[in-house]
Order: structure tokens, then C-alpha cells, then sequence
């Protein structure tokens, strides 16, 4: 997960070096978003992470370097990605219908900041004065700054931050008990007829 100051502390505007532009929603606008971001840190060097249904769209986004996300290589993937630093970690904020595969990666990654793009092209840090955003991305409020209210909100963050990863290590570990006490258990001895 993010480092907890990620959520707390200002983006350092002036000491952005590398940015990784994440695409969780429709390719079209990867290209805008990466002119975008050199243009807010200029001279950083911008690295692209795309969805293997966009790989096509690799040489057109004008990032300095292009990942391509494949599904069977996801774990592989995250962990390259986290023994990485970056200044900043950019995604798409979209509508409920184009949530992607990669929409939670760029909080699993070690990062500064985190900043978020609309459809608009209107970028935005997220921090902890931005929780009804966040909900919004996870789809727990009809829109950004609207819908339920900042505890609500922050309730159903913390669920999906805290208590799920818990709960699947929990799942995981149970099952590596079971099949560790079967590998370990003396075999039974065969019964005389």
C-alpha cells in the first residue's frame, strides 16, 4: 500500500522527476494525459502503463517509456512496479461502466503523490481533503464532492483499504494451514484384512 503521507502531505510540484501514468479507463485519452502531465512537471521523465486491449496505442502516447499490463503477469507486474519510486502516480478517474483492472494498483505503488484525471483533462491530487473523490472512484458516491457524507465516505475507504487485504490474508493463510498440516501429517497406516 501508499505510504500514509502520500495521502497527507502537498505534491512537491518542483521535485518531480518520474511520473507513471496509469490507464484505468479508455485509451483515447493517454496521450492527452501524458502531454498534460510533462507540461505540469516539466523535465520529468513520464513512463506509461497501458492495458494489454491498448498495447496498439504504444508508440502514440509520447511517454518515455511503455508498459503493457497483461493479466496472467499481474503479480510480477505489481511487484516491478513497487520496487520502483515515483514522484507521482497519475490515473484516469472514470465513469462506473470503464472501471479497469488496474483502477487500485496506484495505491498498492510507493509514490510521493497520487493525482487523479478526469474526461476534462482537470487534474487533481488525491489526499485526505479529497475523500469524497476517492469514493467516487471506488463507486461509493454518485459523484465527486456529493452524494454521502465525509464519515460514510471514509468508512467504506478504510473497508476497502484495510479490511478486505486483511480478510484475503486471512483466507490465504488458513489455506496454507490446512494444505501444510496435510503435507506434514504422518500417513496413516494401511489397515489388515
Amino acid at each position: 500500500m501508499s505510504n500514509p503521507l502520500t495521502f497527507l502531505l502537498p505534491v512537491p510540484y518542483d521535485r518531480v522527476r518520474r511520473a507513471l501514468v496509469v490507464q484505468t479507463d479508455d485509451g483515447a485519452q493517454i496521450a492527452d494525459i501524458v502531454r498534460r502531465v510533462r507540461e505540469i512537471f516539466p523535465g520529468a521523465s513520464v513512463e506509461a502503463l497501458l492495458r494489454e486491449a491498448d498495447a496498439g496505442r504504444r508508440g502514440e502516447i509520447g511517454a518515455d517509456h511503455v508498459r503493457i499490463a497483461r493479466w496472467e503477469e499481474r503479480l510480477t507486474l505489481v511487484r516491478s512496479l513497487r520496487e520502483q519510486r515515483f514522484d507521482v502516480v497519475v490515473y484516469q478517474l472514470g465513469d462506473e461502466a470503464s472501471r479497469g483492472e488496474l483502477r487500485r494498483l496506484p495505491f498498492l505503488l510507493r509514490c510521493r503523490s497520487i493525482i487523479a484525471f478526469n474526461d476534462r483533462l482537470d487534474y487533481f491530487p488525491l489526499n485526505v481533503f479529497r475523500l469524497a473523490d476517492i469514493a467516487h472512484h471506488f463507486g461509493y458516491a454518485d459523484s465527486p464532492g456529493a452524494g454521502r457524507s465525509v464519515s460514510g465516505t471514509l468508512a467504506r475507504v478504510l473497508v476497502e483499504a484495510v479490511v478486505r487485504p486483511l480478510t484475503t490474508l486471512y483466507l490465504l493463510a488458513a489455506v496454507a494451514r490446512i494444505r501444510l498440516g496435510a503435507v506434514l501429517r504422518p500417513a496413516a497406516p494401511a489397515r489388515r484384512r
